[in-house]
């Protein structure tokens, strides 16, 4: 018999046995395909009934459907049961985001939760929802797990106070036209001065307030400019300022997100494991909950629950300037140390600890202690189908070619350069099998003339170092791990060169080895003249990956800075372009195709250009 008909006959009696004893309760299942690999994860009120539709023969019907042939690369399934759907959804959503399975990619959002940024560094501030963190001179108000709630929100304060939030570059330029928002009614037409800065500011603090949760000032100081309209007769004026009072107060009585402010309680549980301990932490602010934190604490098996959480408390509210004024714990801390006599004396504010026997905050430990167990059975499945692969496979790497290290921490170098133009390196780096992209680096080749790949790479992986070396330098506090492995883009000189380095710097301790890309060749300690690799080896595939990635990075980055000088010759000798406006320029586009393709009218919104300037740069480029 065909042996793929004896793998299928095999799957097929597993599943339909594991079908027999799935519990009909809430929960997350997930699904492997042969390669071990998860495809898919879901969410289901009723685990057996969910996960036997995939395998019935109207399973296509199902709404958002999978491929006809999706039951057939199912070889085995796991699940995990929640007390409730809300659970089952977050812990859906942290696995999707963490192993971003295939048949997930289309219908799973796999962005943070959303938050409401005030551009106060502007001549008049936007207020709007975004997932961008790195917005300049943006105040943050969030993060908010309903986007929906939060939009209709603004939308609404947008009607009551009048602030803006379009796009526009340059407010108060006579020459834009004023939207729709401002002939309905919900905008006051920054754009063309029909506003004062101060005027304008003052509804941007208004909504300050209110994203604080300070509704109660707000109407305070309404009212007394209302009155103060009254008293000199201004009706008009004064009824206009009821009007958002009674707007204010219909938003609080109906809005589904609530914002911080009022008192702050927080909530702590704690789950255990054999040798780990996970902790649940809640807060509330003014009786809503606003914040889910969750932690997990090594080495605890041999404390008690009320040592381990008082030693938790302790670290986690060193750092915290807002501390809460009650904390509710399961079990008494007062044992081991006395949080509430610590917190006076370190952060001059008196809390009480409180463990919740009866009423609405007992009901509100037990959902955060469930939490807390839901966390640990997270965490352990996360350690068990994920991380330990990676591990297996690090270990194999560094068994195949002699490594000193787990390599657990990659950072892989790279040179793009075409000819002797713009030279330029790049690193990757990744942890546990995790490429963490916020750590990539470029660097432009500041010392090295001329055609040389085995200089430059020393002088990029020279000056990563630099950190290693010399604590005072200012940069994030990852630049200073130390790799347990570096990887070179390159063959045997490149090889040797950084081992030279390496040694000259008396970092020996760091493995090194490089990749010769087109005959995928590694050069190390163990093989000197290289070791063709196996690209169907799991652990071959760590090394091809964080290399592409630096790869990738590096040619990425080569190519815009040819594309922004060759912008750059494009721009020389146009009358009145000088290098301050070619910056603006060089800002807004990607490329010379990207400003060929720019009307007059698109160039007039590049900052700092008028219309002479845009007329002036488009015939120049279209001739």
């Amino acid at each position: 018999m065909n042996k793929k008909i004896i793998d299928a006959n095999d799957r097929e009696s597993k599943i339909r046995e594991l079908l027999k004893i799935l519990p009909r309760k809430t929960g997350v299942y997930i699904f492997k395909n042969y390669h071990d690999e998860i495809i898919y994860i879901g969410k289901a009120k009723n685990l057996s009934s969910r996960v036997k539709s995939y395998f019935h023969d109207n399973s296509i019907n199902l709404p958002n459907a999978k491929p006809s042939d999706f039951a057939k690369k199912i070889k085995s399934i796991d699940y995990i049961v929640t007390d409730n759907e809300t659970e089952a959804l977050i812990l859906e959503g942290s696995l999707i985001k963490k192993n971003k399975p295939r048949y997930n990619i289309e219908l799973k959002d796999d962005k943070s939760y959303p938050l409401v940024a005030v551009t106060v560094g502007e001549k008049y501030p936007r207020v709007f929802l975004t997932r961008d963190r790195n917005i300049k001179d943006a105040r943050y108000f969030g993060p908010y797990t309903d986007a929906g709630a939060v939009r209709k929100t603004l939308e609404y304060l947008r009607k009551i106070f009048q602030v803006r939030d379009c796009k526009k570059t340059r407010p108060g330029k006579d020459a834009n036209t004023p939207c729709l928002n401002y002939h309905i009614k919900l905008c006051p037409a920054p754009c063309i001065d029909h506003i004062s800065p101060e005027k304008y500011r003052k509804n941007i603090g208004y909504v300050i307030l209110f994203l604080k949760g300070k509704d109660r000032n707000i109407i305070s100081q309404l009212k007394v400019k209302m009155n103060h309209y009254a008293k000199k007769k201004e009706f008009e004026k004064a009824a206009e300022i009821k009007n958002k009072i009674e707007d204010i107060n219909k938003l609080y009585r109906e809005q589904k997100i609530f914002f911080p402010g009022g008192s702050k309680w927080d909530f702590i549980s704690i789950a255990r494991g054999v040798d780990d301990s996970a902790i649940s932490l809640f807060t509330y602010r003014s009786g809503i909950l606003a914040i889910i934190n969750n932690f997990i604490v090594n080495n605890t098996g041999h404390l008690e629950d009320n040592e381990i959480l008082s030693g938790f408390m302790e670290k986690y509210y060193t750092n915290i300037d807002d501390i809460p004024s009650k904390i509710f714990c399961p079990v008494d801390t007062a044992a081991n140390i006395s949080i509430s006599d610590w917190s006076s004396k370190k952060k001059s504010k008196k809390i009480k600890i409180i463990i919740p026997k009866i009423g609405e905050k007992k009901k509100i430990m037990e959902m955060v202690i469930r939490n807390s167990k839901l966390y640990l059975e997270k965490k352990k499945f996360e350690k068990d189908t994920g991380l330990s692969n990676f591990y297996k496979d690090a270990i194999k790497l560094k068994e195949v070619f002699g490594l000193v290290n787990i390599p657990a921490r990659i950072e892989c170098f790279d040179i793009s350069n075409l000819k002797n133009s713009f030279p330029v390196g790049s690193m990757s780096v990744s942890l546990d099998g995790i490429m963490l992209t916020d750590d990539y680096r470029h660097y432009k080749i500041k010392y090295v003339r001329g055609q040389d790949d085995c200089r430059m790479i020393n002088e990029v992986v020279a000056r990563r170092l630099k950190y290693l070396e010399n604590r005072e330098i200012k940069k994030r506090e990852n630049f200073y791990i130390k790799p347990d492995l570096i990887i070179i883009d390159g063959g045997k000189a490149q090889y040797n060169t950084i081992k030279r380095l390496l040694s000259e710097k008396n970092m020996d301790s760091i493995d090194i080895i490089s990749i010769a890309k087109k005959e995928e060749v590694v050069f190390c300690d163990k093989y000197p003249d290289g070791l063709k690799l196996d690209l169907h080896d799991r652990y071959a595939r760590i090394l091809i990956r964080a290399r592409d990635e630096a790869h990738r990075f590096a040619v990425n980055f080569h190519r815009r800075l040819r594309d922004k000088d060759m912008t750059g010759s494009v721009l020389d000798g146009i009358k009145g372009i000088g290098e301050k406006k070619k910056r603006y320029i060089y800002e807004s586009v990607n490329s010379i195709k990207d400003l060929k393709n720019k009307t007059i009218k698109d160039l007039m919104k590049i900052k700092g250009l008028n219309y002479r300037d845009a007329n002036k740069i488009y015939k120049s480029i279209n001739r």
